[in-house]
């Protein structure tokens, strides 16, 4: 039996501890408890040594730090250690003792320390060397004795007489190893001489056979052969992170051993593939050489049987030392010692791409980009088909809707599991939004454009609370109530408009879209990799890349989700329909044998296996086949709780379901299957805010390719015809298929208020009269409704809004100071000149406005107060027309702004001081250009530019008479002006005096 032990238990004297330091984890030692032999007498005691024996491959060779091969062996460890243990127990002779069993876990060996008591030489065991036998010393003859050559043959008899040498993976593998074992080196035939053909302990053959022409048969036998190998250094074995490798880096504790010392040493373990010879190493270092196996297992054989092996540095030494011959000089020595050695070195790839960034750069910036776009587009793709099929939205589960419906759980609790942006109008447009009429035919002409192909973009316009986003909603409601419900995108832009940076932009954008993972905060770090790599190869790397080809990316892998959405949905409703029609079948099918049932002329074929058929018994039913005359007639239905009343209980038929269920002709319909299964994309507040860059553009032409490819409807809702612009240029050959929503007209939002406030309110016309001062726009009504709810008269609800109204234009057109005016893409001049003529008549000239003063054809000064909805603008065939009101209660806010004196003289001087500024500008002008004309004149006149002056009848006409009409047009022009600035001058007076007076 055997007893497992570690290398930190005591030992007996004479023991091997000093071969080599084990760890507690990296060997195990196996001593034998099988009762010893007759002790020998104390002289030969005396005389015993010790040696090893390495059997390879017991175990597996560990590869990496995660083989997990060595660990599965540890199931078989304690068999295979006792059939070893079997094995070397059979080896008898001079005195032979086994004194433990190591295990290298890492090499995947096992060594067999022992000791014997060495043959006395004078009693004719002594022999002289035969350089071709096969038992040759390799150390040389001087009266040792070589282990290998007492013991070798006994334990290959004993494992072949025990099925071979143990493996973990099974006999079978170590039979196979065997089979194609070979003896290493060149061989020619000898004669005359008995030669060995394989390896140590096979038969000899008596005849003309392949032997050994170098000596490597005879070195093979004292260093070991097959699996069981003479241990001829100093063991020593380590479980550091050197992972094993077919490269032996050998250092020389002396002179250099020459190429072919070394091939002679090595090749008996294993074919060897190179030797590269020592190269200049610093001073104060060993010297080495690289040995390279074609094979691992000769590595590891070789590193643990001759590490720490002293052996001559040339075969000339060698020979010397073998043959026992004397020598003149000492002999040098070399001490090896053997390590693993790599062809890589530590951070190989690193270092690489440190010193080659021009190459490197660029290759990671392509590996990266193949990444993400081979591992997470596709997961991308999941979620936004997740984000458009609603798979996250638990508001469609019908487990939600049952219990919701039948416990009224399940409400807002899970609210923050619902999809963020649904289809659900906001606050501002869900007021009003049955109240008129206008709608339900907007609502019909969007749904007649979704019933066809997408050929442009369908806008809804109109003024905030105008029910836009709930005309959408209620589109959106309808197509999803539908059995073949369509999925919908709903894409909130002023959300993206809210980024302020690139990454967030990147971020609003995959966040409306459904589009994740993003990594937004790479952009950031692309953009500084790029940055360094201009200071190190002088140009960009290619990680950065430009805000708008990023949201082009992204927008693209939403269409390509939006277009197998689409064929996913026309699948699944191809599907139903079939199923359908194959429902519709089954039924009538059964309906059919229900009345030949009822009237006597169905047979069941199964009941002829029972009961026979025709004569053979009652229940059989002949063969001839039943025809309508042997049927009894249809009975009449009876009118009970069952009888068919309006068609209600008459059991369906194929033909009765054709209005139901579509016929098979409808189902190869395949335009209106793909127009039905379309995707529409909502795009919410399109450009009613500036973006960073050029979003919107970004956003219409892919929209635009989504209409031009059929992949989607794209209904775009947006406040005017501003943001249309955008559209106009990615569908430029292509009107818009446009809905205008304006306010509610005067006796509409008069009925609102009044069925909010209900029956119990009633109205003067005084308030009615006030109402009107609101027009039909939403929020103002419902905050009116408010505030009369609260228990303010209307009077006094609408005075308060309309004040709100003026507070904001007063710092929205003017703004709060001199320094905050200049911020404003207007002058003060200019907004009041607006604010002024619109609180008189409530509509301006827009061609009229831009060419009067202060504007003189700014163009982008009205753009923007049309953007910042202080004014809208109305368009006829597509010209700007007119100028009215941002919205109807801006007319009284104008007007409350002009009636206040104060306010009025501050703008009015602003306005009459650039006036005067531009008066002046002219008149010196006018007098700058006289002063010329006066020097052409006191010159000569005509006659000094020389042109001469025509006579007719004693009358004077020529050029002359050109400079005296010039000079009379300035003369009058300075006199207009002359009299404007006095007029201009009168009223700032007048107006400093007002502010003087007020209080």
């Amino acid at each position: 039996m055997l007893r497992r032990i570690y290398a930190q238990a005591p030992r007996p004297a004479g023991s091997i501890s000093s071969l080599a330091p084990l760890l507690p984890r990296l060997t195990t030692r196996w001593n034998t408890t099988l009762p010893p032999s007759p002790p020998p007498s104390a002289s030969d005691e005396a005389k015993r040594k010790t040696g090893s024996f390495y059997i390879s491959n017991v175990f597996p060779i560990r590869l990496t730090r995660w083989d997990f091969r060595p660990s599965w062996s540890v199931l078989r460890e304690d068999a295979m250690m006792e059939q070893l243990n079997d094995i070397g127990m059979e080896v008898k002779g001079n005195a032979f003792r086994i004194e433990s069993w190591e295990i290298a876990r890492k090499d995947g060996g096992v060594f067999m320390h022992y000791s014997y008591i060495p043959p006395d030489s004078s009693a004719g065991h002594d022999h002289p060397p035969d350089l071709s036998s096969i038992n040759a010393l390799p150390e040389g003859h001087t009266g040792a004795v070589n282990p290998g050559r007492l013991f070798l043959p006994q334990l290959l008899e004993s494992a072949q007489r025990h099925g071979g040498w143990p493996s973990w993976v099974g006999q079978w593998w170590a039979n196979l190893r065997k089979q194609g074992s070979t003896v290493p080196g060149h061989r020619i035939w000898a004669r005359d001489k008995t030669q060995t053909t394989g390896t140590v302990g096979e038969a000899e053959e008596e005849t003309k056979v392949k032997g050994s022409g170098t000596g490597l048969s005879n070195v093979q036998v004292a260093a070991g052969g097959g699996r069981v190998w003479v241990v001829k250094g100093r063991q020593w074995t380590e479980d550091m992170n050197r992972p094993t490798a077919t490269r032996l880096r050998v250092e020389f504790d002396g002179p250099d051993v020459s190429q072919e010392m070394l091939y002679t040493l090595f090749r008996p373990y294993g074919k060897v593939s190179d030797i590269v010879p020592p190269a200049p190493v610093p001073a104060g270092s060993l010297r080495s050489a690289i040995v390279s196996f074609s094979r691992l297992t000769p590595a590891t054989i070789a590193i643990n049987c001759l590490h720490g092996y002293s052996t001559p540095t040339n075969t000339a030494d060698y020979t010397l030392r073998r043959s026992g011959q004397p020598s003149p000089n000492p002999i040098p020595l070399s001490r090896l010692r053997i390590y693993y050695s790599h062809p890589l070195k530590a951070h190989a790839i690193r270092d690489w791409i440190s010193s080659h960034p021009r190459l490197a750069l660029p290759v990671l910036a392509f590996l990266f980009g193949t990444l993400s776009y081979t591992f997470f587009d596709p997961i991308r793709e999941f979620f936004v088909r997740s984000r458009l099929e609603h798979t996250f939205d638990v508001d469609t589960y019908p487990v939600i809707k049952w219990f919701r419906d039948k416990f009224g759980i399940f409400g807002s609790s899970l609210d923050f599991l619902r999809r963020r942006h649904h289809a659900n109008p906001d606050k501002s447009d869900t007021i009003g939004q049955n109240a008129w009429e206008d709608r339900i035919e907007a609502e019909k002409t969007v749904e007649s454009w979704l019933s066809e192909y997408p050929s442009t973009f369908i806008t809804i316009t109109g003024p905030p609370g105008s029910g836009r986003v709930s005309l959408v909603s209620r589109v959106l409601g309808k197509q999803e109530n539908k059995a073949d419900h369509r999925p919908y995108l709903v894409v909130d832009c002023a959300e993206i408009a809210k980024a302020k940076n690139d990454s967030g932009l990147i971020s609003a954008l995959a966040e409306q879209t459904g589009y994740w993972p993003v990594f937004s905060f790479l952009s950031s770090l692309n953009n500084l990799i790029d940055l360094a790599a201009v200071g190190l190869i002088g140009s960009k790397a290619g990680f950065s890349t430009p805000v708008d080809q990023q949201l082009r990316s992204i927008l693209e892998t939403v269409a390509v989700s939006l277009k197998d959405t689409s064929t996913r949905t026309r699948k699944r409703h191809q599907a139903s329909i079939v199923h359908s029609i194959d429902q519709a079948e089954i039924r009538e099918e059964r309906e059919r044998i229900r009345e030949r049932i009822v009237r006597g002329g169905y047979h069941d074929g199964r009941l002829d296996c029972v009961a026979g058929n025709g004569i053979m018994s009652e229940l059989g039913f002949g063969d001839e086949p039943i025809s309508e005359d042997d049927m009894s007639a249809a009975p009449t239905p009876l009118m009970d709780d069952t009888a068919p009343i309006h068609g209600e209980a008459v059991p369906p038929t194929k033909a009765s379901l054709a209005g139901i269920v579509p016929s098979e002709t409808s189902s190869l319909d395949e335009e209106s299957e793909i127009i039905k299964t379309l995707p529409i994309v909502v795009l919410k507040n399109f450009a009613t805010k500036s973006a960073k860059g050029d979003s919107w553009n970004v956003i219409a032409e892919w929209g635009a390719s989504l209409v031009e490819n059929k992949i989607a409807h794209v209904i775009v809702v947006t406040e005017g015809p501003t943001a249309t612009k955008a559209l106009v240029k990615a569908i430029p050959a292509k009107p818009l298929n446009s809905v205008s929503l304006a306010d509610a007209d005067e006796s509409k939002s008069f009925g609102y208020v009044q069925d909010k406030l209900g029956a119990a309110a009633t109205m003067s016309m005084e308030d009615r009269t006030q109402i009107t001062k609101l027009g039909g726009r939403m929020v103002d009504l419902e905050t009116l409704v408010y505030k009369v709810r609260t228990g303010a008269p209307v009077r006094e609800a609408v005075d308060d809004i309309v004040l709100r109204n003026v507070v904001e234009l007063r710092k929205a057109a003017f703004g709060d100071d001199a320094e905050d005016a200049k911020t404003l893409a207007w002058t003060r001049p200019q907004a009041w000149m607006v604010v002024k003529e619109l609180a008189k008549s409530g509509k301006l000239s827009y061609a009229k406005t831009l060419q009067d003063f202060p504007f003189k054809g700014a163009e982008q000064s009205l753009k923007a107060m049309e953007e910042h909805e202080l004014i809208t603008v109305s368009y006829v065939d597509g010209r700007a027309a007119n100028i009215r009101p941002g919205k109807p209660v801006f007319r009284y806010a104008f007007a409350a702004l002009v009636d206040d004196p104060i306010f009025r003289a501050s703008m009015q001087i602003e306005y009459n001081t650039t006036l005067i500024a531009s008066a002046e500008s002219s008149i010196k002008s006018a007098e700058t250009e006289l002063s010329q004309l006066q020097g052409i004149i006191a010159d000569g006149g005509d006659e000094k530019l020389g042109v001469l002056k025509h006579e007719w009848m004693g009358f004077g006409f020529g050029s002359g008479n050109a400079i005296k009409e010039r000079a009379k047009y300035l003369l009058d022009k300075m006199g207009k002006g002359v009299e404007k600035l006095e007029k201009l001058e009168r009223e700032n007076a007048e107006m400093l005096r007002m502010l003087s007076t007020s209080k």
